[in-house]
């Protein structure tokens, strides 16, 4: 990569700095590599060397990169550990970390923000992507987070999480995210666990779903990748609505 300007490597490094300041760890472009080196673990050789060193020069040179196809890299590694574990998640974090950095260098272009009423998860929006500034998008991410509640107290009470086939491997569409709130909190209430915290989350889902209205216009990956974001940030979101003392069922 030849003519990089000082200022633009200045660029690059505070952007760095602010992933890894938002996220507690150190960002490199091993995190990008994870991602876009191998389409198949199995192959003995690296295939996707094309996609990286592409985003390395976007990354260098300021050119754009495109959401949707970098989502569909991102999901195939975070459906794998899904479906793996289902509930310590790194590679959505790794996956998070790179839309921040690109986020920070303008190398995103998200077209369908709005202006949207103060939440009261406002600064978790803030904080992790500046993408969440549309209803469809926040109510995929708060729904993953009630979601990996529910997955966790049937851990707690059963050894087992049997609502993950209702996630179908993170390859849910439009139709099967509407049809699955009700469904999670009716298994919340089966456990008694639909608490004042919950109730919270889920009210927020569904207002943000309602404006959302119909045809997201977002790829099963889109989809599936804010749904992911927000069951990894449970904690976060726990911290919020419930207080000092309060402990969620």
């Amino acid at each position: 990569i030849e003519d990089v300007l000082p200022s633009r490597l200045r660029k690059i490094f505070e952007a760095k700095e602010r992933v890894d300041s938002i996220f507690g760890e150190e960002f490199n472009f091993g995190k990008i590599r994870s991602f876009f080196s191998k389409s198949d673990e199995d192959k003995r050789n690296t295939d996707l060397d094309k996609y990286f060193l592409e985003i390395v020069e976007s990354v260098f040179k300021g050119k754009a990169l495109d959401f949707s196809f970098l989502t569909k890299f991102f999901m195939k590694p975070i459906r794998k550990e899904f479906i793996q574990d289902g509930y310590y998640l790194p590679k959505i974090r790794d996956a998070m970390m790179c839309v921040s950095f690109f986020e920070t260098l303008n190398l995103i272009n998200f077209k369908e923000e709005e202006e949207m009423e103060k939440s009261l998860f406002e600064e978790i929006f803030t904080k992790y992507s500046k993408s969440l500034n549309n209803p469809a998008k926040r109510g995929l991410f708060l729904l993953g987070v009630l979601t990996q509640m529910l997955l966790n107290k049937q851990y707690a009470e059963r050894n087992a999480k049997p609502f993950m086939k209702k996630i179908k491997g993170l390859k849910m569409d439009e139709k099967d995210i509407k049809t699955l709130l009700p469904e999670v909190i009716n298994k919340l209430e089966e456990y008694d666990a639909f608490d004042k915290g919950k109730k919270l989350i889920a009210q927020e889902v569904s207002k943000y779903l309602l404006e959302a209205g119909e045809n997201w216009k977002m790829s099963i990956n889109e989809i599936n990748f804010y749904f992911a974001c927000g069951m990894n940030l449970l904690d976060e979101v726990a911290k919020i609505v419930y207080s000092k003392g309060e402990v969620s069922k």
